[in-house]
């Protein structure tokens, strides 16, 4: 059964406090149906989840996720911010919203404008949705 992009996000936010963690993620759950969460959370190949393993680490194997089995995933910014800095596999707008998602966090420097010459507008206002939740300031 797919894991839905709310489920995905709980699960990678369970005990997470930080507002930019908190931005990051939300950003990547509501993207292209949870896209870069399912590629490091539930990929559909051996060759996606070898690629991407690292980003994800499980804390606690003792806490188990309300949604499947299995221990709850946390994913590693540093991580994800280094993959960025390798090259992923991705179209430019998958690439530019992991790395505004990455960028929240500290983990990734970006240039706006190249950025947002990647994105159509609906990605351009979730980008501009995690930003004010990153910054803890919102936007009437």
């Amino acid at each position: 059964m797919k894991s839905t992009p709310q489920t995905l996000f709980s699960d990678v936010t369970s005990g997470v406090g930080n507002e930019q963690m908190l931005a990051a993620s939300r950003l990547l759950s509501q993207h292209d149906d949870a896209y870069w969460l399912r590629q490091f959370l539930d990929p559909e190949d051996f060759a996606t989840h070898r690629r991407y393993e690292r980003v994800t680490e499980i804390p606690d194997v003792t806490r188990r996720s309300p949604f499947h089995s299995g221990p709850i995933q946390h994913l590693r910014w540093d991580q994800i911010g280094d993959l960025l800095r390798e090259g992923v596999p991705a179209s430019s707008s998958e690439t530019a919203v992991l790395a505004v998602a990455a960028s929240l966090v500290g983990e990734y420097d970006i240039n706006l404008r190249d950025i947002l010459a990647a994105l159509g507008d609906d990605q351009v206002q979730l980008v501009i949705a995690a930003i004010a939740e990153a910054s803890l300031v919102s936007i009437p």
